[in-house]
């Protein structure tokens, strides 16, 4: 089962103080890891530490990411459009990342519970354990 790790799940698991390349290694190393820009954008816009941001840039750099394409866009605006008319109205960037979930079939790790709003998107709180 793929997943894509929404990046509250990130953000936790660093002020957590672990490493998270310890944390999703596993993962990465079982092919079930996917990543986007909008998630690598908002963990990376919030780091401090120049190691940490350097490690997760190298991190991130080996996450196989969902291409945000034109037609993923349209997803996206599909996705809001839709969502609209039921009287949700989640930010654009949840909707990028929910988008980019489902062209791939992920699962998306994410302690927000908006994200169980979006049609069709398979939802988890929290990671499932895996060791190596």
């Amino acid at each position: 089962m793929p997943y894509l790790v929404d990046s509250a799940v990130y953000i936790d698991i660093l002020r957590a103080g672990k490493d998270v390349r310890q944390v999703l290694l596993p993962f990465l190393l079982s092919g079930e890891l996917y990543n986007c820009g909008v998630v690598r954008a908002e963990v990376l816009r919030g780091i401090k530490s120049p190691k940490v941001y350097k490690d997760m840039v190298a991190f991130f750099d080996i996450v196989p990411e969902v291409p945000t394409d034109p037609k993923l866009w349209r997803h996206v605006s599909e996705l809001g459009w839709e969502m609209g008319r039921m009287g949700k109205w989640p930010p654009a960037t949840d909707l990028a990342i929910a988008a980019c979930a489902l062209r791939v079939r992920a699962t998306l790790v994410s302690p927000d519970k908006h994200f169980a709003d979006v049609p069709e998107l398979s939802l988890r709180g929290d990671l499932p354990q895996r060791n190596f």
